[in-house]
């Protein structure tokens, strides 16, 4: 078999020796595989850093979207981990100097998480190498397939939510 065409299918990516009989299993496989995929990617691209992916991102959260700082419950809904996980994040992250809990101001009950100059220093070096990556994978595809991917996925989401998750609160895990 063409080694290109081989790669070309879940059937060849796996080495599964008969093909996928059902259509939408096979799309729900591939959509999982490139997950998995990107997912070894970014701890590969992070290595070196020191952060998981969860870490990273909700570095990269505090940086980008939560400037002043956010609850734990906030960061978790984001970097798509379950309230439990998100304790260990930033407990991991506080223990390295990267991120602080401050009392919330009028509620000292709730802490906030709030990027340290040294956090955002170690993000500094940590998004060079993730940008770098994420160009280079995106380079190969043109915007509006990019943009066409994004849409079907999304839509993918909003159904899986609405028709299956709908009880659960969706992407939390």
């Amino acid at each position: 078999m063409n080694n290109t065409k081989y790669r070309e299918t879940i059937q060849g990516w796996l080495d599964l020796p008969n093909p996928i009989k059902d259509p939408s299993h096979e799309f729900i496989m591939t959509v999982m595989l490139a997950s998995r995929m990107l997912s070894n990617a970014g701890r590969q691209l992070l290595g070196s850093t020191g952060l998981t992916e969860a870490q990273f991102n909700i570095l990269m959260l505090l940086r980008h979207q939560f400037a002043a700082g956010a609850t734990q419950v906030g960061l978790s809904r984001c970097v798509l981990v379950n309230r439990a996980n998100i304790t260990g994040l930033v407990d991991r992250l506080e223990r390295d100097g990267l991120v602080v809990r401050k009392p919330k101001k009028g509620d000292r009950r709730i802490k906030i998480v709030v990027l340290t100059p040294k956090g955002a220093e170690h993000l500094s070096i940590a998004e060079e190498l993730y940008f770098e990556g994420i160009n280079k994978i995106s380079e190969w595809i043109s915007q509006t397939d990019q943009q066409a991917v994004e849409k079907t996925l999304l839509r993918l989401c909003r159904l899986v939510h609405e028709n299956i998750l709908p009880e659960k609160g969706g992407a939390e895990q």
